[in-house]
């Protein structure tokens, strides 16, 4: 899935996962039962990482 302006986040990139973990908390999903489509964070990851350099 790419995201408009970046790249897809590579999972085996150094940091990539940690980003999908910051992002399920700051939406509060760590807290408890949550489902979530795993795409749906993609663009945030993608566009913090681009952020980021």
């Amino acid at each position: 899935m790419a995201v408009r302006g970046q790249g897809t986040p590579n999972l085996h990139e150094p940091g990539v996962v940690r980003a999908f973990v910051d992002e399920a908390a700051r939406r509060g999903l760590l807290a408890g039962a949550a489902e979530l489509d795993g795409r749906e964070p993609f663009p945030a990851v993608a566009a913090g990482r681009a952020a980021d350099g």
